[in-house]
């Protein structure tokens, strides 16, 4: 699973636990050996491929689900066909619907991710912007979501919240062979072939492993990073792995390096500073955190990536001291406490208040 399907299984788990909900998670992938406890799960579609043209293609099986449920709150997270289907049905059934934006490219008028064709990348866009103008509740990852939503669409966001994790129940031991983790699947705008180049540069360290992990996602240029990866000496690329073993992997790691082009707050982030790994991202600083808080670096450019990572591997203290830091910040900022606010919202929704 993603970033986005993760926080969703946190808030299900905690929602679960409460004993007063009926929950319906309705989903396009789901594992067939996969039993959920607490909640049903509803598939929408044949869980095959991404449609071709996005999911608003699933606009007629999902209403049906919808309305077959007749739900009193939507919750809906990650920005696209399923939005404008959500909103839709709430203003026309009398339910509640809360967006919860996962990237700040859904709230810049005409951004989208690469690798889509132009007629998705046209309906997913609409489908956005008409989702997020109907939405009852929006629900923010960061101040400045919360200051795009309000300068492109002109509307308050009703909740700033950080992404939550459990705390972790790996053993923490930093005694093994020196690594550097890059974890995210292979899309071109998660770039990596920066990490390869990165790789390359350092190449060096001849004690330093430097570990690629996600699915191969393809679009252009894959076959030739591909190539990159597996010829490079001091690469190990492990393919996509499950959230629990990204954590054991993590708890042993070094550091960690996000090369994406643009995120909206990335859970990588969180589960390494939570294993006490200090991260080095290329481009992406959500409201500034390397800049107020010394658990990682943000580099900027590919040249002080390599000279950051390089000062890391190479400087056990100071690697030490930001890995305690970042521990400390993850614990108070982004625990399963800030589950509570969306349930919060929930229980408002179920009351027919018109907020918190």
């Amino acid at each position: 699973m993603g970033g986005a399907e993760y926080q969703i299984a946190c808030l299900l788990d905690a929602l679960a636990t409460l004993d007063r909900y009926e929950i319906d998670y309705l989903a396009y992938h789901v594992a067939p050996d996969f039993h959920p406890e607490g909640y049903r799960i509803v598939r929408i579609g044949n869980g095959g491929d991404a449609p071709r043209w996005g999911y608003i293609t699933h606009a007629l099986p999902l209403y049906r689900a919808l309305r077959e449920i007749q739900p009193d709150v939507i919750y809906q997270r990650v920005g696209g066909g399923y939005t404008a289907i959500a909103a839709y049905f709430a203003r026309r059934h009398g339910a509640r619907l809360i967006w919860h934006v996962a990237h700040d490219a859904d709230l810049i008028p005409n951004a989208t991710l690469a690798g889509r064709n132009p007629i998705r990348r046209y309906l997913e866009r609409r489908s956005i912007e008409y989702g997020l103008r109907r939405a009852h509740h929006i629900v923010v990852q960061t101040d400045r979501q919360a200051a795009l939503l309000r300068e492109n669409y002109q509307r308050t966001a009703d909740v700033v919240l950080a992404n939550f994790h459990p705390q972790p129940r790996e053993a923490i031991d930093k005694s093994g062979p020196l690594r550097v983790l890059w974890v995210a699947n292979l899309k071109p705008w998660k770039q990596p072939d920066a990490f390869v180049r990165l790789a390359t540069a350092l190449s060096d360290l001849k004690e330093v492993r430097f570990v690629m992990i996600g699915a191969e996602a393809g679009g252009a240029g894959h076959e030739a990073v591909m190539r990159d990866i597996r010829s490079a000496a001091n690469i190990d690329y492990l393919g996509a792995l499950s959230q629990s073993a990204v954590n054991e992997l993590l708890a042993s790691a070094h550091v960690f390096v996000n090369t994406s082009l643009h995120e909206g707050f990335p859970n990588t982030f969180i589960q390494a500073w939570m294993r006490e790994v200090p991260v080095v991202s290329l481009h992406v600083n959500p409201d500034g955190v390397f800049d107020r808080e010394a658990i990682g670096i943000h580099a900027g450019t590919e040249e002080r990536l390599a000279q950051a990572v390089r000062m890391l591997v190479t400087d056990p203290v100071t690697r030490a001291e930001y890995a305690l830091r970042a521990r400390s910040h993850a614990t108070l900022q982004h625990s399963l406490r800030n589950v509570d606010v969306l349930v919060k919202l929930i229980d408002a929704c179920v009351r027919g208040r018109p907020g918190l």
